[in-house]
């Protein structure tokens, strides 16, 4: 495996709105009160973070090989198997977890803003340092990138997205809408067409994800990003 750098990244790409967008877009869907549309809507948002940050790199071929990286079962039968086995069980759960899901939006909106962005700026600093990774590398990031994740104090960035949000009118309605649009565009297993996918073509979602992007350039929310940095790379290096 290349080797990985530790060192903090202090700024942010410029292409973090759209990872804001994709966010905001996935974590309205935790709004409709339809069974499995929420792994359907952050499914299609994450493949929208990577495709945006692949792209941004010129390596848009590479699609089938960085996959793992959000999608660790991809073309994996017993993955599959599993998912299927699993249905009954989260269609039986699903009214208590949508009303959980609704309860804990003031937690988990900026907690899923704060995901997709640090989904596309890992992948943003491999490409950067190191070039596209194999699909085995991909899957391996995605197992440091979950780990990291769950070991990151995120209080401080919630705050920031909160308030973020809290000066944006109708930003909920506007994601919802936005959601739909999503869930009812065509699916697609290879890379998305950025020129016609639902998320690249949201105006109202896109200015208010500028305006939440705007707030994640404080010195403190950067320092945050560094620190998760730096998480991610040492559980990376462990596996």
């Amino acid at each position: 495996m290349p080797s990985h750098s530790s060192r903090p990244t202090n700024s942010v790409p410029q292409s973090t709105h759209h990872w804001v967008m994709a966010g905001i877009v996935s974590s309205a869907s935790r709004f409709i009160p339809i069974p499995f549309v929420d792994d359907v809507i952050r499914d299609r948002c994450q493949r929208y973070v990577v495709a945006k940050t692949l792209v941004a790199h010129g390596a848009e071929g590479h699609w089938d090989q960085v996959r793992p990286y959000i999608d660790a079962d991809a073309g994996c039968l017993a993955g599959c198997l599993a998912q299927v086995a699993k249905a009954p069980l989260k269609l039986l759960m699903f009214p208590i977890r949508k009303v959980v899901s609704v309860l804990t939006s003031v937690r988990g909106v900026p907690l899923e803003i704060t995901r997709m962005v640090l989904l596309g700026r890992t992948l943003d600093r491999r490409l950067k340092n190191d070039g596209v990774p194999s699909a085995a590398e991909a899957a391996q990031m995605r197992v440091a990138f979950d780990a990291a994740f769950a070991r990151m104090d995120l209080h401080a960035i919630k705050a920031v997205i909160n308030d973020a949000l809290n000066q944006i009118g109708d930003w909920k309605g506007a994601a919802i809408d936005a959601s739909r649009e999503v869930l009812g565009s065509p699916d697609d297993s290879k890379v998305p067409d950025l020129s016609t996918d639902a998320i690249a073509n949201l105006p109202k979602v896109e200015a208010d994800a500028i305006h939440v992007d705007q707030a994640l350039h404080s010195p403190d929310v950067l320092q945050l990003f560094a620190e998760f940095d730096a998480r991610f790379d040492s559980e990376l290096a462990n596996l």
